[in-house]
């Protein structure tokens, strides 16, 4: 095994003497990647996607898995499809171009059959009308960090939940035997933007000593690590500032304290004339208020849906909970969301009746 591929929490080994930092099952891990190895040698055309509209770790894996692949098996066709469009913010990313929907790539290509389909950062559930497509592949392949997930029946499965970034994983994997690829400038900011939005910039909880001397290996290749902040996690468009400050205002609390929330609905997006990626970073702020433990934002999805995002500062574990509400629930134990088949008006009073029991303790177990 490589000198230094895997150095997640468990219970074994490290190099340069260092203790607890390995996959708790290294051993089936490497038999996927073995899998992985051969499932690509066989390939032609290959598929990449994630659920829902990217974000910064779901764009930088997709964009870092693909470089991986293109750079071992570069006689493979590589395309990465999601179901919504590439929100602006992270067009300044390299090999962008390679990013489409159905509909984009229909245009390019009308053969949506592919011989491998890749999976990121989060299940086939939220795929959206590109999961028709991943399911006709012969072989599936997921790759996530997440602790809970709806469950499919992939070829091969790379999970590690104590990774920090799904990204995190990938520049483990591509580090491995049967790919090492060089870490140039564009493969680590790829990498690098996944670090710092699932970290928030390394503030929360799954900032580990090893993520940050990550970081500092992927700044070494002299990419603008300054720009991929600001543009990837920072900038906002006028309209998204408008859109933050109506949602604020509309804030409440409950349980003397304990719960911020606040929603949004279409109606609201259309008066701002703003675009669901206008709402990104809005949970964070209510996150932040002093004093509570869990926040909820409820965001309005067509077809009287509701999307909820949900962040912890206390003991409750948001992405059980989410599962709790539905199996197209998950997450991370501080950083969770779910989509319900309920309109935000029924979502909002059940969803916060439900996590004030558990805040209460008056519900019973997941």
């Amino acid at each position: 095994m490589p000198h230094e591929i895997w150095y997640m929490r468990g219970s074994a080994w490290l190099p340069n003497g260092r203790e607890g930092m390995i996959m708790v099952d290294i051993e089936q891990f490497n038999v996927q990647l073995e899998a992985l190895g051969k499932a690509l040698a066989h390939a032609r055309r290959v598929l990449i996607t994630a659920p829902g509209a990217a974000d910064g770790d779901s764009i930088g894996s997709q964009l870092a898995l693909r470089r991986m692949i293109e750079l071992r098996f570069p006689q493979i066709e590589i395309r990465i499809i999601n179901d919504e469009p590439l929100p602006e913010r992270y067009r300044f990313l390299p090999e962008v171009e390679n990013v489409d929907t159905p509909e984009s790539y229909a245009k390019l290509n009308g053969d949506l059959q592919f011989d491998l389909g890749f999976i990121v950062d989060g299940g086939l559930d939220r795929a959206g009308r590109v999961r028709e497509v991943f399911e006709r592949c012969p072989a599936t392949v997921f790759v996530d960090h997440h602790a809970i997930s709806a469950e499919y029946p992939y070829t091969i499965r790379l999970v590690e939940p104590r990774a920090s970034a799904t990204t995190e994983l990938i520049y483990h994997i591509s580090q491995s035997p049967g790919f090492a690829t060089p870490v140039s400038p564009n493969f680590a900011q790829q990498i690098y933007l996944g670090l710092i939005f699932d970290t928030g910039f390394f503030r929360h909880s799954n900032t580990t000593p090893e993520v940050m001397e990550l970081a500092a290996k992927l700044l070494r290749t002299g990419f603008d690590f300054t720009r991929v902040g600001e543009r990837g996690m920072l900038e906002r468009t006028f309209t998204s500032l408008k859109l933050l400050s109506d949602t604020l205002s509309r804030a409440n609390l409950s349980l003397d304290g304990k719960i911020i929330w606040s929603k949004l609905t279409q109606e609201t997006l259309r008066a701002f004339n703003a675009a669901d990626d206008d709402r990104e970073g809005i949970i964070d702020h209510l996150f932040l208020t002093h004093g509570i433990e869990v926040a909820v934002l409820f965001f309005e999805l067509p077809g009287k849906q509701t999307k909820i995002s949900l962040r912890s500062q206390g003991k409750l574990d948001v992405a059980a909970f989410a599962r709790s509400l539905t199996e197209r629930g998950g997450g991370h134990q501080k950083a969770a969301g779910a989509n319900l088949e309920l309109s935000i008006d029924q979502a909002e009073p059940w969803v916060l009746q439900r996590l004030q029991a558990q805040l209460t303790g008056q519900a019973g177990k997941y």
